[in-house]
C-alpha cells in the first residue's frame, strides 16, 4: 500500500494539527541519509500514511501519520546526530512524541554489512558527532530489544547475511526527554540503497513493542556489544545504555576502569 494522495481534494490527503496532538512513536528521516531514505521509502511502501500539515517555520520538510495512528514520520534537512532538542521542536510543531527513532545509516571502516540499534548520547567529551559532552539521552530497552529482535528474524528469514547487533553509545544527539534510538543499516553504500535491507530495517520498527522487560546496562567489549547482543536474544533481558571498555574511564571511578 502507498501514501494516500489526491491534489484536488487536499482535505482528504491532509490531517489538521489544530486538533489536540497526542504523542506518537516518531520516527525520523533524514534527506542527506541514504539509508534513512531507504528506510523511509519502505515505510511509505508498508502502510498507508496521511500527509500532514506543518505550521510555518516548523523546521520540518514533511510530516505524516501512519492510517492507524501509531506513527508519525518526520522528514528532516540535517544529519540526525546534530538534532538536540528535537522532541521540544517537535512539539511545537504539533507532533509531540512518545518516542523518537531514528532511522539512519551505520558507517564502519570494516564494510560489514550490518543491522544495528544504539542508544544515542556521549559518554566522553567528544562532541564531534553531536550532543554535548558527559550527556546521555533517555534510552528505550523495550523498543531495542524489540526492533534488534525482529531484525534478526526477518533477516534470517530473507536469508540476508547482515550481522544484527546492539552498538554501544556513541555520539549524538543527547539533550531529549523523550526516549529515543537508532535504527541502521550498514556500512556503505551499497548496503545503505540495499532495498532488502531497508524492508527489515522498516518492517522491524513498525513491529516495535513497549512491553516492559527487565533491564541492564552494559560495560566492556568493544563498539559492537556482542555480549549483550547475545544476552539480549537469549534472554527476557534488554539493555540501555552501553559503555565499552575504551570508554570506562568516563563512566566509572579510575580502580573501577582498571579491573
Amino acid at each position: 500500500m502507498t501514501e494516500n494522495s489526491n491534489p484536488e481534494n487536499p482535505d482528504r490527503q491532509e490531517k489538521n494539527l489544530s486538533e489536540t496532538p497526542i504523542p506518537k512513536i516518531t520516527i525520523i528521516c533524514s534527506a542527506p541519509d541514504l539509508a534513512s531514505q531507504n528506510i523511509k521509502t519502505q515505510l511509505l511502501n508498508l502502510i498507508e500514511w496521511k500527509l500532514l500539515e506543518l505550521p510555518e517555520n516548523s523546521g520540518f520538510s514533511a510530516a505524516r501519520e501512519s492510517q492507524d495512528g501509531k506513527f508519525r514520520l518526520v522528514d528532516i534537512e540535517e544529519t540526525h546526530v546534530f538534532q538536540d532538542g528535537l522532541d521540544r521542536k517537535l512539539e511545537n510543531a504539533g507532533l509531540p512524541a512518545s518516542l523518537i527513532i531514528f532511522a539512519s545509516k551505520h558507517r564502519s571502516k570494516e564494510e560489514i554489512s550490518s543491522l544495528t540499534v544504539h542508544c544515542t548520547g556521549n559518554p566522553s567529551d567528544d562532541v564531534r558527532l553531536g550532543g554535548c559532552p558527559k550527556s546521555l539521552a533517555v534510552s528505550s530497552p523495550a523498543a531495542m530489544k524489540s526492533i534488534l529482535s525482529e531484525m534478526k528474524r526477518l533477516a534470517e528469514q530473507k536469508g540476508l547475511k547482515y550481522d544484527v547487533t546492539l552498538e554501544v553509545t556513541h555520539h549524538g544527539p543527547t539533550e531529549l526527554s523523550v526516549p529515543s534510538l537508532y535504527a541502521e543499516i550498514g556500512s556503505t553504500e551499497v548496503q545503505w540503497n540495499d532495498p532488502e535491507a531497508g524492508e527489515v530495517a522498516a518492517k522491524a520498527i513498525l513491529a516495535v513493542s513497549l512491553e516492559k522487560v527487565p533491564v541492564a546496562i552494559g560495560f566492556g567489549g568493544g563498539h559492537y556489544a556482542m555480549r549483550q547482543t547475545k544476552l539480549l536474544f537469549e534472554t527476557k533481558i534488554s539493555f540501555g545504555h552501553n559503555f565499552p571498555k575504551y570508554k570506562l574511564e568516563f563512566v566509572m571511578k579510575p580502580d573501577q576502569a582498571s579491573n
